[in-house]
């Protein structure tokens, strides 16, 4: 479903416990109403509708866009996180503002607790705000946002919180940091404090996340039949933080995952069908945001059969949503806020819950089934029919990228130097962060040779070092793999 219809099926639905509709920004009434869906179920408020439904767009709304940030961060208390976006129905622009449900009630706006009943926005009674506090007591013991004990701000991976502040910076999803600032950044999104990372940071951004939390261990097989046995012809397991994991299963997917083929009846010639990578991308990305981490011994697992792919993960359902409402139009609740958040920073979500639409679209663009969700005894699934995979092992993969840094690299190297450049490039793919002290002890060469190996690595377009002279790394290109056919 496209992002038009989705708002205009949203606008149909009318003013709701977690939906507001308004024609032009009233600062004080914007503020109130968040306040409130803050403390509640969270919410979206679209600028630019009539109470009617009827889509009137917005003046300048790029200016009323960068307005209204700045006046919502500074007037609800305490700070958290707001999304304000343009959004285009037809030629006319709204604005979206959105929250999820507050992690630190009550959220106060000019001094006074708001709260939301039915359609209304209302000021929070005694009753109200007794809940409110027990809510935040909840919060504060909800497993995000516990403190881990054994961890600081030296154990997280300081190149993926400069690319998330980057990230936040360039797309304008939230208030800026500097990438000088790493703990103030960690510490506004709820993820640092009292010089500790919570565990949502542990998941995010720790160099080796299953060292304090097993349950970070991702799974993912290839089974020879389609029955779950013990008989499988690839099993691995992921223990990096999510975006190290994230980047290690869409490469495999890549690679590894066959295209279709069907007879057209109008032609009778074969057409071969790219297979839903945007709707696979989706179900990892809920797979690794929505999933219970409360359980030490909780998991995600992608597994391939001959004849389906399948992404589980521990935790039902959440927020009252059954499997049925992933093909309407619906807002999201997510489990795990402060992990999804930093996914939306990031551009990996939306916050506005498309995401099982787009998949349903990506299948169905595609030529697949679509996908079924079934959510029982304590375990999501995800099941993708007819996504199949043609490799048996990752050496396709190796071999394959082998394949475009031979053509990058060119015909004017000696066969002992191409293989190491080659091989070069292989190792920092596997090995996020990588030194030239990690490559030299790797390949028992000189300092000199692997600068002047890791030159031509950069001046072919393969790698790229990130970072300052004292603590950056090499990193690949993901960009070189992106025609790779399975």
């Amino acid at each position: 479903m496209k992002a038009e219809q989705f708002f205009r099926n949203l606008i149909k639905q009318g003013s709701d416990q977690q939906l507001e509709l308004m024609e032009e920004v009233h600062y004080d009434q914007l503020a109130k109403t968040l306040c409130a869906f803050l403390n509640s179920k969270g919410g979206s408020i679209l600028v630019g509708v009539e109470d009617n439904g009827k889509i009137v767009g917005l003046k300048d709304p790029e200016m009323q866009e960068s307005m209204l940030k700045q006046f919502l961060f500074k007037s609800i208390i305490p700070v958290t996180p707001i999304t304000v976006s343009t959004e285009e129905i037809g030629n006319k622009t709204i604005l979206l503002v959105k929250v999820w449900p507050g992690t630190t009630p009550p959220y106060l706006y000019e001094g006074i607790i708001y709260t939301r009943n039915g359609s209304l926005t209302e000021k929070a009674v005694p009753d109200d705000i007794s809940k409110l506090v027990i809510e935040r007591q909840k919060t504060e013991t909800h497993w995000e946002r516990q403190l881990s004990t054994e961890t600081g701000i030296e154990a997280m991976d300081e190149w993926e919180i400069r690319k998330t502040i980057r990230d936040l910076n360039s797309y304008g999803r939230g208030k800026a940091f500097s990438e000088k600032q790493p703990e103030d950044f960690l510490a506004y999104y709820g993820l640092y404090y009292n010089n500790r990372c919570t565990n949502a940071a542990l998941v995010l951004f720790a160099n080796e996340p299953c060292r304090y939390l097993p349950q970070c261990r991702i799974r993912l097989t290839v089974f020879e039949s389609s029955k779950s046995s013990d008989n499988f012809v690839y099993d691995r397991v992921l223990e990096g933080n999510l975006f190290r994991n994230i980047e290690e299963i869409l490469l495999f997917f890549d690679v590894n995952i066959a295209n279709k083929s069907r007879f057209s009846e109008k032609s009778w010639l074969r057409e071969d069908l790219v297979f839903p990578k945007a709707a696979l991308r989706e179900g990892l990305m809920n797979a690794l945001i929505h999933r219970d981490y409360t359980s030490i011994s909780g998991s995600v697992m992608v597994a391939f059969y001959p004849d389906r792919l399948e992404i589980s993960n521990s935790g039902e359902l959440y927020g009252g949503y059954t499997p049925a409402d992933f093909s309407r139009t619906h807002l999201s609740v997510p489990r795990n806020p402060d992990i999804a958040h930093i996914c939306f920073i990031r551009q990996m979500i939306e916050k506005i819950g498309r995401g099982t639409l787009k998949m349903i679209e990506d299948c169905e663009n595609k030529g697949y089934p679509m996908p079924i969700w079934i959510s029982k005894s304590g375990v999501t699934k995800l099941y993708f029919p007819a996504v199949t995979i043609t490799a048996k092992t990752d050496e396709t993969a190796n071999n394959t990228l082998d394949d475009i840094s031979i053509e990058a690299i060119g015909e004017c190297f000696t066969g002992s130097v191409k293989k190491r450049l080659i091989a070069i490039v292989s190792f920092v793919r596997r090995h996020k962060h990588t030194k030239v002290t990690d490559l030299m002890k790797e390949f028992n060469v000189s300092e000199r040779t692997i600068k002047s190996n890791l030159k031509k690595l950069i001046d072919a377009g393969l790698i790229v070092y990130i970072g300052s002279k004292k603590t950056g790394a090499y990193s690949v290109i993901i960009k070189t793999t992106d025609n790779i056919q399975p």
